[in-house]
């Protein structure tokens, strides 16, 4: 019987989805819009690219989430910091959302994102980078994930 190791971007999706259900609970605005943020921007990594959907989540917030997350990939120092500093649910997502997929590349090793010190500096990064192809395949993996995770824990947002 052979064994098979650990899938990182499992283990991280894991950790991610604790930290917000232990910061927010499993239902209410914040964790349905969550869900809801996993569910679509999947699609977006899919068909856009992974620079396009973190300059596209940053711009429904901030880049400030994504600066804290390259200082600090840690699930729940993320959560904790939006919770502290994004106070609309709507944004708190996309949030979460971008910080956590850089965190993902981050703990995996990611060149484009290893490196860099800056959100800005990620986008410059990956849209020069010959490999960026490896770190969207890597980033699509955790996506699904997260996706899978979220919809079995975060109740729907109540139309």
């Amino acid at each position: 019987m052979s064994s098979r190791p650990a899938d990182p971007a499992l283990d991280l999706a894991l950790e991610c989805v604790d930290a917000v259900r232990k910061e927010y609970g499993a239902k209410g605005d914040v964790p349905g819009k969550f869900r809801t943020r996993c569910r679509q921007l999947i699609e977006s990594i899919y068909y856009s690219g992974l620079a396009y959907t973190l300059a596209y989540a940053a711009s429904k917030v901030s880049d400030a989430a994504f600066d804290r997350a390259l200082v600090d990939p840690r699930p729940d120092s993320i959560v904790s910091w939006v919770k502290d500093k994004v106070k609309k649910a709507e944004e708190a997502s996309y949030a979460l959302y971008g910080a956590f997929l850089l965190a993902s590349l981050r703990r995996i090793g990611v060149p484009e994102i290893a490196n860099a010190k800056t959100f800005l500096n990620v986008l410059a990064n990956l849209n020069r980078s010959p490999t960026a192809a490896v770190a969207e395949e890597k980033a699509l993996r955790f996506a699904e994930w997260l996706k899978r995770l979220a919809e079995s824990v975060f109740e729907a947002e109540q139309a």
